[in-house]
């Protein structure tokens, strides 16, 4: 009786759990060969692993985990039967290759399986980890594995790339608590595993001595994905698992990673270096599992198609990223530059690689951060006449790749005979071969591609002259309708440590000749230089052999050599700020009106300034007459007159760490070492190579160098203490330049002759009568040799005069092109610099605001027709300097064209605008126009916000203009 009631209470249940199924199957949208998987009520045959805590286990005889209760939820979710059965991981996956079973439990997705397995999303993402006894230390790479032991599970996925390295001895366990125990024992030196399972076998067996090192990072391994994998000949079961995994709520989900995963196993993940997605993003990657990316053919080292793969940096930083992410990546090659970005347009394409980001390709792609920042240079023919400005390639050949960021930078520049070509390599082979003129390449680029392909007769140039030569910033760019892939990759992106992002790079950068020149910077270093259009440096006008600017603009000197270096190792882009002394850069530099000193020594007394590492070691000298004795300390020139150049470094220096001394300053060192030769004065201090070129140069043959102020003056960059990012990014610059590329640029500048001693006197007396003639003689041809010095000085001094005189007048035609000549206000091009400075300024974050403030004259086309043109110009003119008046000393006021002119705030929120504006419009209500009275005006304010761009903040300062005078003219109006 009991066993007749047992069998009818068992088949009720089933029938319960039949009709519950079945009703829950309904709410399921299922194809034919879903539904009739469910209507055979065939069980499907699942694998799990029985060690595999706390996701699957056997305990008490019984299957047990979040693979167990997994399966049960999706039982109820489809209506389908599962019957598990539990084994080791190596056996399981035998079976399913075999086609001896239907489903894997706990599969990871590799390519490698893909012929076999059929994957589900993933339900869960734990990362692998190194486990050590507590007194190995800590765990950064494999490197720390060198000479080791290490345990790892029989036949895991990464097995064959980790035997690679052969300095690692590899050891297989069959199961999880065996490997975690040999390590509790010492049996291997660490554990390779998943991080769930091992805390739980060390906690269950009390192994104290066990410890995290770190996160196993390598090339295929990640965070570890846990899947369902279903036989390839069987695929209404993987689509009918995947319905029901999606069928599932985030509570339910909730409930079974909080019953499952302990807390301390969660916090780990939570703070891996793997990407943790939001759950729109993780159902982006469902939706999505495939990216499609862009290829080039010979972009290289970057990204190029070779022995059938696309192989390169770029390419390996997609699939690193898109194996963070869960992504799969399909590479589209063949085609050219201006194809893949028709493509991309069109939806054939998801993501582009080594794209430069601009207002245009803004409008239907969004872009990462950028990843890497790469110097340009200009490759002509070996044989051909240097280009060195813009001006001189108007009317030359340039050949770019079609669709190329500079293609389009330089098709809107006239004069210059543009040429379309392939790739990078066609242009480099057009310019060998004589095609075309010039081009424009990354140098990373162009000398990998010239190395490889043996490309002949090639010189490279500078394009620090060339506007659109500026370094490169590359970034990741994905199509407008796919803003949540941006996230992903970004995500990704910020997920990997910057020992990966080095290493990545140096593996290409390591395929040129000069590795060491790379220099890596931080994606924090990237983003502060991206805020800025150049980093700003102040250089000495005359300050030969470290700098000096020539009639023609340029740079030279030795400083000039090695911030070329720096440019072309680093990606940095430098804008000179011409200045006439040290102590006027250091004015310019505490003021803002620069980033950097190009030359300064270590001052004592200028804690506001932080410096980089030497880039020139050198020496304070002293210069007397030739009877003077040997200098070897300061303190031999006390009570001494000694001459040095106004302002520049050595004077402020010597003030400083030496202020008993009796400085007179000169404006040159030419004028300094002609009053030492005089006798008007002790001695000159310069450093070495200054002083070695003055005497040199102004022919002083009774003057000699006598000693030494300080054997250790170092010339290094200064910038502001605050700059902190600047500081770092500058000392890796540094250290890129070679020491045979520093004494190449010292011997070209700096080559300084030996110390002149004492002359010995005594030997006069001794001289025979024929010597003494002799000696007359030479002071004879001496003296016709001052006097001609004498007529050199004075011709070079009236030289001197004419530069100073050119000095003047550029000046006033620097001025007088940022300068509006009607108002005497700064005109559109000065405020349009104003304009990306302050942007610049605002994107560095904090609570930094500015406004902008455009003004029109109401009615005055009026006034000139009613008084005349002249009574407008002088209202134009009265108006402007009402502005002038009413702005703050800070402000910047200029004439935006016509009656309309533009104020700019800088530091200025909503409300202060708003103010400004308000007292501006009531200045001019109430002013009494001399020739026509009274007149007002209308004003439109606007106040930055995150995104704007210079084109963005003046449409919505005109459109507060236009809804001004529509609003009846002489009021203010915002658009915030």
């Amino acid at each position: 009786m009991t066993r007749i009631l047992s069998a009818c209470l068992a088949s009720l249940f089933l029938l319960a759990l039949l009709i519950a199924s079945t009703a829950r199957a309904d709410n399921l949208t299922l194809d034919q060969h879903e539904q009739a998987l469910i209507d055979s009520g065939e069980p499907i045959t699942l694998a799990a692993m029985y060690d595999f805590v706390p996701f699957s286990f056997i305990e008490d005889g019984q299957h047990k985990g979040f693979v167990a209760d997994l399966t049960k939820l999706l039982e109820q979710k489809t209506g389908m039967r599962i019957d598990v059965h539990t084994g080791e991981w190596s056996n399981n996956l035998r079976m399913l290759r075999e086609q001896q079973i239907d489903v894997i439990a706990d599969i990871s997705f590799k390519p490698e399986r893909t012929p076999y397995t059929l994957y589900t999303t993933p339900y869960f993402e734990i990362p692998t980890v190194v486990f050590t006894q507590k007194h190995f230390g800590e765990y950064k790479s494999l490197a720390d594995l060198s000479g080791k032991r290490v345990g790892v599970l029989q036949n895991i996925f990464y097995l064959p790339e980790l035997r690679s390295h052969n300095d690692i001895e590899v050891v297989e366990f069959d199961d999880y608590e065996r490997l975690v125990r040999a390590l509790a024992f010492g049996e291997v030196d660490a554990a390779i595993q998943n991080l769930t399972s091992g805390y739980h076998y060390a906690s269950r067996n009390a192994y104290t001595n066990i410890k995290v090192a770190g996160e196993f990072q390598l090339r295929n391994v990640g965070r570890e994905d846990l899947r369902f994998g279903v036989r390839v000949d069987r695929p209404e079961i993987r689509s009918l698992l995947q319905k029901g995994m999606d069928a599932i709520t985030d509570s339910e989900w909730d409930k079974l990673i909080d019953l499952w995963v302990g807390s301390e196993s969660l916090g780990f993940i939570r703070n891996a270096r793997t990407v943790a997605l939001t759950p729109e993003e993780r159902e982006f990657v469902k939706q999505m599992p495939v990216i499609r990316v862009h290829n080039e053919e010979n972009f290289e080292p970057y990204s190029f198609y070779e022995d059938g793969k696309p192989r390169g940096h770029s390419v390996d930083l997609v699939r690193l990223l898109a194996e963070r992410a869960g992504l799969q990546v399909e590479f589209v090659s063949g085609k050219r530059w201006d194809d893949y970005l028709q493509m991309i347009r069109s939806g054939e394409l998801d993501v582009m690689t080594n794209i430069v980001r601009s207002p245009e390709r803004e409008q239907y792609m969004h872009f990462t951060t950028p990843y890497l920042r790469l110097a340009q240079a200009l490759y002509q023919h070996s044989d051909s006449q240097p280009i060195n400005t813009l001006e001189e390639l108007k009317g030359k050949s340039l050949v770019l790749p079609d669709g190329f960021f500079l293609y389009e930078q330089f098709s809107r520049v006239p004069g210059v005979n543009l040429v379309a070509s392939s790739d990078s390599l066609e242009s480099l082979m057009m310019v060998s071969t004589g095609q075309a003129d010039a081009t424009i390449e990354l140098m990373s680029v162009a000398d990998h591609l010239s190395q490889k392909y043996g490309v002949p007769n090639l010189k490279t140039l500078s394009t620090l002259n060339i506007k659109g030569g500026e370094p490169l910033s590359l970034h990741l760019a994905v199509r407008k309708d796919l803003p949540l892939l941006r996230d992903i990759l970004q995500k990704a992106m910020n997920s990997l440590t910057e020992k990966e992002k080095r290493e990545l790079q140096q593996e290409w950068i390591a395929r040129t000749n000069n590795p060491t020149h790379y220099v890596h910077l931080t994606g924090q270093e990237l983003a502060w230089l991206e805020s800025r259009a150049a980093l700003r440096i102040c250089v000495q006008r005359h300050r030969m052999p470290y700098e000096q600017i020539t009639e023609d603009g340029r740079h030279v000197g030795a400083f000039a050599d090695m911030l070329e270096k720096i440019r072309n190792h680093s990606g940095l882009s430098f804008r000179l700020v011409p200045v006439d002394n040290y102590a006027t850069a250091l004015s310019a530099l505490q003021q803002g009106h620069c980033d950097l000193i190009s030359k300064s020594p270590l001052l004592p007394e200028q804690q506001s300034l932080s410096f980089t590492q030497p880039l020139f070691n050198t020496s304070l000298v002293i210069a007397t007459r030739l009877d003077e004795v040997f200098v070897s300390s300061a303190e031999q020139l006390e009570q001494k007159t000694i001459g040095v150049v106004t302002n520049d470094d050595p004077h402020l220096w010597l003030q400083q760490s030496y202020p008993e001394l009796q400085l007179h300053t000169y404006p040159d060192l030419p004028t300094a070492l002609n009053a030492l030769n005089e006798g008007d004065i002790f001695a000159v201090a310069d450093t070495l190579p200054a002083m070695a070129r003055g005497l040199g140069q102004n022919f002083f043959a009774n003057l000699k160098i006598s000693g030494q102020i300080e054997p250790n003056y170092t010339a290094r960059f200064a910038m502001r203490a605050e700059d902190a990012t600047l500081n770092q990014i500058m000392n890796k610059a540094l250290m890129s330049v070679t020491d045979d590329q520093r004494e190449s640029i010292g011997n070209r500048w700096m080559t300084a002759p030996t110390y002149a001693e004492r002359t010995d006197y005594t030997l006069v007396g001794q001289i025979t009568l024929a010597t003494a003639f002799a000696l007359v003689l030479i002071l004879l041809w001496n003296r016709k040799l001052s006097r001609l010095n004498n007529t050199i000085r004075e011709n070079n001094l009236q030289l001197l005069d004419a530069h100073e005189e050119l000095k003047l007048k550029n000046r006033m035609l620097e001025q007088l092109s940022v300068t509006d000549r009607l108002t005497r206000l700064k005109n559109r091009l000065y405020i349009e610099r104003v304009f990306d400075q302050e942007i610049a300024r605002a994107e560095q974050g904090g609570q930094y605001d500015f406004a902008v403030l455009l003004l029109d004259i109401d009615h005055f086309k009026r006034i000139n027709d009613h008084f005349g043109h002249a009574a407008g110009d002088a209202t134009l003119t009265d108006f402007a300097t009402i502005l002038r008046g009413n702005c703050r000393e800070h402000d910047v006021i200029a004439r935006w064209g016509g009656e309309e002119f533009m104020v700019i705030c800088p530091n200025t929120n909503t409300e202060s605008a708003e103010t400004l504006a308000q007292s501006l419009c009531r200045a001019i209500r109430e002013h009494n126009f001399p020739l026509i009275g009274h007149c007002t005006t209308s004003i439109g304010v606007t106040v930055w916000r995150p995104g704007d761009r210079q084109k963005s903040m003046s449409i919505r300062a005109d459109t507060a203009l236009y809804a001004a005078k529509e609003s009846g003219r002489d009021r203010v109006c915002h658009e915030f």
